[in-house]
């Protein structure tokens, strides 16, 4: 039996890392605004350290698809994403857009709302992400070709968050109020 790559070994720690610390978050962020805020960062900032760990040796031959896998991801990202909570926030007024900014409600996932669709999409474009890691490392023996198509759907993942993070990180996040209170 062989063991597992290092750099595998490393995303998982990471990824435990992670799932400690946006549950953590939990329990001492009390505004969900804000917690969503910290939470989708540290997401950014997950997918970028798996991707650089996983695939460093590959960085130059991914880049001429990354980059406009990112650029794509940029585009659908602001024109979906980003407009979309803009006119949720026009609609709800931002004291109410605060409060329910994290929450998922039946009529949403009923109407196919963007807010509702878009924690599904980050939860398992994570999921996808790190299945490809684990594929194209351990299945595929770090194959060049993996590494590439992996690269390339992290970065465009990568760029369908960035300009929802410009956005999260624009608004102010002042005193909210508490997700325990309803």
């Amino acid at each position: 039996m062989s063991l597992l790559p290092a750099s595998i070994t490393i995303v998982i720690a990471l990824l435990a890392v992670f799932l400690i610390f946006i549950t953590g978050l939990k329990y001492v962020v009390a505004s969900n605004f804000a917690r969503t805020r910290l939470i989708m960062s540290s997401f950014f900032i997950f997918i970028v350290a798996t991707l650089s760990i996983s695939f460093w040796p590959y960085a130059t031959a991914t880049l001429p698809y990354s980059a406009p896998a990112m650029l794509a991801g940029i585009t659908i990202g602001y024109l979906l994403g980003v407009r979309t909570e803009k006119q949720k926030l026009r609609v709800q007024g931002m004291r109410r857009y605060m409060e329910h900014f994290a929450h998922i409600h039946f009529s949403d996932i009923q109407s196919l709302t963007w807010w509702s669709f878009i924690n599904f999409y980050s939860v398992g474009g994570g999921l996808v992400l790190i299945n490809l890691v684990g594929a194209s490392n351990v299945l595929f023996g770090g194959d060049k070709s993996w590494a590439i198509l992996t690269s390339a759907f992290g970065a465009f993942l990568l760029g369908t968050i960035v300009p929802y993070l410009v956005y999260l990180w624009s608004l102010p996040a002042g005193r909210q109020v508490s997700s325990n209170q309803h």
